[in-house]
């Protein structure tokens, strides 16, 4: 703190200009003296026209200003300076001693003001004062400034890393007999910890996932992008069980040193039977819509998260998808977000009824997150759907 404390001071312009401004000659004799033996840089003017003159050409730091002065007066001399909106600090001299002027001067935006004839402990007061608080409002200027700064490149930064993130996603659907695949991504930062992904090692074979990984925002994000990379590496076409013990022994050591957990859905279809394998790590939000309107959900036994324990052993499951069948796969950001409706897998599997296309039924849940302006976390959704027509 006290580096950027100083670093912001050598960057903050340090006060040395003061300009007086009084008709009486003995004033601004009496002003100088004062102030140049305290090191300051001193002008002075009889009025308030020259007073605007010379800093057109030469600003000062503080001015001090009497009220009283020919033609221009203190008042319409410090509104002209706050017009032009001068970085400087302004201090009102008067000999009326009348507060009620000094409150005047204070509302229009003077920063303080002395009482004529000037006592030398109340003018070092009121000059030290006024010299501190301008240098604070320097500082806190700069500092404004680099915060902006920052702020800009960050939320570039952040949107460049929301592109990345979106083209990392499958920008395709697969082509697979008899079947379709729609999924979506909505983080609820500019990027998130949610992804889904799938391979094809061939035409009628089809390799997905949908991941959660703890959290949001940006180290969420960073840490997915470990997680998608080894799945990729792994998964290929190896049948869900071999994969989680490629992918468990891949990330353990990551997820224990970020101390995150990973949940996933990790399945592989045979397009041609209509028989899926598959394993649940922690994740529990999957479920089949039967034709006929029916939900299959898969319960217990689930394995745990990726990183709560190194050695966990994963049991592949199966079920077949008849045509007319639809599995969906979501993320825990779909209910979250819609915590008023009670979002079941039956609930959900009855938002579906009529849709006919796996892109139909995803855009049937995407539109439940329609009236929730921020999403309090990421959600992802995945939907397979065996046709009726086998064409």
């Amino acid at each position: 703190m006290n580096d950027l404390f100083e670093q912001i001071s050598g960057q903050t312009p340090s006060v040395r200009h003061i300009l007086v401004v009084d008709d009486d000659p003995d004033i601004n004799r009496l002003l100088r003296a004062r102030l140049t033996a305290r090191g300051y840089d001193v002008s002075t003017a009889a009025s308030g026209e020259e007073a605007l003159m010379l800093l057109a050409d030469s600003p000062a730091d503080v001015i001090f200003l009497d009220i009283s002065l020919p033609g221009m007066n203190g008042l319409q001399t410090l509104a002209e300076v706050r017009q032009r909106r001068l970085d400087a600090a302004v201090i009102m001299t008067t000999a009326f001693g009348s507060e009620q002027i000094a409150v005047e001067a204070l509302r229009q935006g003077a920063d303080d003001y002395l009482r004529k004839p000037f006592e030398s402990d109340e003018f070092r007061r009121v000059l030290e004062r006024t010299v501190q608080r301008l240098e604070l409002e320097r500082q806190n200027r700069v500092l404004r400034q680099q915060l902006e700064t920052h702020h800009r490149r960050l939320l570039s930064e952040m949107a460049r890393a929301a592109e990345v993130q979106a083209r990392l996603l499958p920008q395709m659907a697969p082509v697979l007999p008899g079947f379709q695949l729609a999924a979506e991504c909505i983080p609820a930062r500019d990027v998130g910890g949610d992804f889904y992904d799938w391979q094809q090692p061939a035409p009628h074979v089809l390799s997905f996932w949908l991941c959660d990984v703890m959290g949001k925002g940006l180290d969420a994000a960073l840490l997915m992008a470990t997680v998608r990379a080894v799945m990729r590496a792994v998964v290929r076409s190896s049948p869900p069980a071999e994969a989680m013990r490629y992918v468990a022994a891949a990330l353990n050591d990551d997820l224990i040193q970020s101390g995150r957990f990973v949940t996933l859905f990790l399945a592989q279809l045979d397009a041609s039977s209509g028989r899926l394998a598959f394993i649940d790590a922690g994740h529990g939000l999957a479920f089949v819509r039967r034709a006929n309107g029916s939900v299959e959900t898969f319960d217990a036994p689930r394995g745990l998260p990726l990183g709560i324990l190194p050695y966990e052993q994963y049991d592949q499951r199966e079920v077949v998808m008849n045509p007319g069948d639809a599995l969906v796969v979501y993320s825990d950001g779909l209910i979250d977000a819609r915590v008023d409706l009670n979002l079941t897998p039956q609930a959900l599997a009855d938002q579906l009824c009529g849709a006919a296309s796996a892109l139909a039924m995803l855009d049937r849940l995407v539109t439940l997150l329609a009236p929730v302006q921020t999403p309090p976390d990421d959600m992802t959704l995945l939907v397979l759907y065996r046709k009726t027509d086998q064409g």
